[in-house]
């Protein structure tokens, strides 16, 4: 009888994994259902964005006034944020402190435990509706339970941080310094307290924009007096940084969201800090130089390198600052450089074909700070020099909770 099966028939090896394989599917990991369906949703353009906040508001319209009136920048915000949770899937150390932050960083809008359980539900419809036949019961159970740990990191770090601190800051304009037609260093006065660590961003929102609010990195180190100072760029079409630049006097107020960013002074590191700014990305990086002089001792004293890049000579704003600490602390090297400036006599060229040529010296420290494009051309061509493993601090490009909506509004003050 050998290999005869029930019934009289008979089966080989080969046939009966075909059998099964006909059977039973293959099995897809919760990650995997996740990318796919999601990839299958950005293949839908502006429609799921859309549509999963018409049926947001349609079930639960109490929430429509914890939004802004334009609803443009909101849209394109929720889905760069799904976009880096799905991205961190598979690095949880990296997605838990990015939705701990998120968490924290949601208490100035007002929103509380009770509302994400509607949150989720019309974020499972809109992947229901553009996930096609992806849709599976799998693919449902895998999302469900992203999101429930998700939330329940988000609420875990808002209810700890309301045991200390209050959702939002109220702050006032006591000093507004023109710098040039399109930047204004602003000195604010909090009305409590408000912690942060040099290298940190804050996100503003300004009497003229309600619920809109946008990062701004500080450009002081804390200092005794509590001032933090802010240096802003109005962008065309930036509704806070123009309102900021243009449209905000001393005696104002505005509102500060808690610190973010993980770029801060790295105490158990090298000797030395090589620092590259450009434009206003030179905002965090001095925050970071003078609390690096703050902290020096006699016996150590941290080798400060601060390359300033802009476009031309008269977008240099801060320079007289700069020469300050420079002949105050004499381990402090500032140079400048402009890269569309014929006229110039000092270095020119772009900031990543100058680090090029000027390298960091092997135990330093690597701060960089400026437009997304430059920030990553400078990274790289330290990362591709094969000489040395830098150390690399930078914060990423779009902060949580105030993703870029488009290119014309710098993030983190650049």
């Amino acid at each position: 009888m050998g290999n005869n099966g029930v019934g009289g028939g008979s089966t080989d090896s080969h046939e009966l994994d075909d059998v099964v394989s006909q059977a039973e599917p293959p099995v897809v990991s919760s990650t995997e259902a996740i990318t796919h369906t999601f990839s299958l949703v950005n293949q839908a353009g502006d429609r799921p964005v859309a549509y999963f906040y018409g049926r947001l508001f349609a079930g639960n319209p109490e929430l429509r006034p914890m939004f802004p009136a334009a609803m443009d920048t909101q849209r394109d915000r929720l889905f760069r944020a799904l976009t880096r949770i799905v991205h961190s899937l598979g690095t949880p150390e990296e997605m838990e402190p990015y939705l701990s932050q998120l968490g924290l960083d949601h208490r100035k809008y007002g929103v509380l435990a009770e509302h994400y359980p509607a949150v989720g539900r019309a974020l499972l419809a809109t992947l229901c509706r553009f996930s096609g036949d992806a849709w599976t019961p799998g693919a449902e159970a895998a999302w469900a339970g992203a999101y429930e740990r998700a939330t329940r990191l988000m609420i875990a770090a808002a209810d700890k941080s309301a045991e200390h601190s209050p959702p939002w800051w109220s702050a006032e304009v006591v000093g507004h310094e023109r710098r040039s037609p399109t930047l204004a260093v602003l000195t604010l006065r909090p009305e409590e307290p408000f912690p942060y660590l040099a290298g940190q961003y804050v996100s503003i929102q300004s009497a003229h924009w309600h619920r809109v609010w946008r990062p701004f990195s500080v450009a002081n180190a804390p200092r005794a007096d509590g001032l933090l100072t802010f240096h802003v760029r109005a962008r065309a079409g930036g509704w806070v940084s123009s309102a900021l630049v243009h449209h905000t006097n001393v005696g104002d107020r505005v509102n500060l969201g808690p610190a973010q960013g993980g770029m801060t002074l790295a105490a158990a590191s090298g000797q030395g800090m090589f620092c590259v700014a450009g434009g206003s990305g030179l905002a965090p990086l001095k925050a970071l130089v003078e609390q690096a002089i703050a902290d020096s001792q006699p016996d150590r004293r941290r080798r400060i390198r601060l390359i300033v890049g802009a476009r031309r000579e008269s977008e240099l704003y801060d320079l007289s600052d700069l020469w300050r600490l420079e002949s105050y602390y004499p381990w402090l090297r500032v140079i400048t450089a402009v890269s569309d400036d014929p006229d110039y006599t000092g270095v020119k060229g772009m900031l990543p074909d100058i680090i090029a040529r000027q390298l960091p010296q092997k135990d330093d420290d690597v701060y960089i700070s400026g437009p997304s494009p430059m920030v990553t051309n400078c990274t790289q061509v330290l990362r591709t020099t094969g000489e040395h493993n830098w150390r690399i601090h930078a914060d990423p490009v779009d902060p949580p909770g105030e993703l870029r909506v488009d290119a014309v509004e710098d993030s983190v003050g650049h």
